[in-house]
């Protein structure tokens, strides 16, 4: 049975847990240029033990996003078959059907909470659909967009179906990303997502949001189990993740980054990162 995800992140021994961004990063560090992880299962696989074991983060993240860029990138059959449409939900429809991704990531998953499962949540990180519909369609078709709340909800409805396939895979969450540049304006924006909550609850999956605020922001729903929101937003205080990202690489002190006692820490290591550094700065970060 999968883990707890809002229990296990709530939980610490006197410092927050670390919930770390490390794809970019290890892919700079452990592949050539061009090198694709997500071949066969059993090369993501190896790829994500050894980025895993440089970090030892606190959450199994498998980022949904990455694998579907890689799939475009060497398919040559992906972006014909989700270009040339009008309707900007289109392309997102056509990507989320694939069967070769989508099977490929379910087994992943399986692997991955056969290995991590009993000891550490695995979760996974995906663009929101007002996010995931606008890169499809970009990608695609080369058009910037900006979805409207129908838009938004015909995206949700096939971001649920898309998850409704891996409900065998061991899963303890589903983490949505927001665009900083394509950012909802209020709460009740991300009720547009209401279809992926459902799903989640059903499954019992813990659903969290990414919002990169700068400056003011605003609470999340109840439907939300928890959001990731950064250390300089005045929002921070109510959210159960706080991004450290910025304030950490910018050489704050780490004493002050260590205050989020009810909940977890959330960081992005920039792929350019000494390894060294990183070592140093997880190392302070857990005492």
């Amino acid at each position: 049975m999968a883990l707890d995800l809002l229990k296990y992140l709530s939980s610490s021994d006197g410092s927050p847990k670390l919930w770390i961004d490390f794809n970019a990063y290890s892919k700079k560090l452990m592949l050539a240029e061009g090198e694709n992880p997500w071949t066969t299962p059993a090369s993501y696989m190896s790829f994500y033990s050894q980025a895993h074991g440089l970090v030892k983060a606190d959450v199994v993240v498998i980022n949904v996003w990455d694998l579907f860029q890689h799939w475009m990138q060497e398919d040559e059959q992906a972006i014909p078959s989700m270009s040339g449409k009008k309707r900007i939900t289109v392309a997102l429809k056509t990507m989320l059907a694939a069967f070769a991704p989508r099977e490929l990531l379910a087994e992943v998953l399986t692997a991955v909470s056969n290995n991590y499962g009993d000891s550490v949540p695995v979760v996974l990180v995906m663009p929101s659909p007002r996010s995931l519909l606008a890169k499809a369609h970009k990608t695609a078709n080369g058009v910037d967009v900006e979805p409207d709340e129908s838009n938004i909800d015909t995206a949700s409805m096939y971001v649920a179906d898309y998850l409704r396939y891996f409900s065998e895979t061991g899963l303890s969450g589903v983490l949505l990303k927001e665009d900083s540049a394509l950012m909802p304006e209020s709460e009740e924006e991300l009720s547009w997502y209401q279809p992926v909550y459902n799903v989640a609850k059903h499954y019992r999956w813990s659903v969290g949001i990414h919002l990169p605020f700068s400056g003011d922001g605003f609470v999340a729903p109840e439907d939300v189990d928890f959001s990731i929101i950064p250390a300089e937003c005045s929002v921070a205080e109510n959210s159960m993740g706080v991004d450290i990202s910025r304030s950490l690489w910018q050489g704050e002190d780490n004493n002050q980054l260590l205050a989020n006692t009810n909940g977890f820490n959330y960081l992005s290591i920039p792929e350019d990162t000494k390894p060294e550094l990183v070592l140093d700065t997880l190392s302070s970060l857990r005492g």
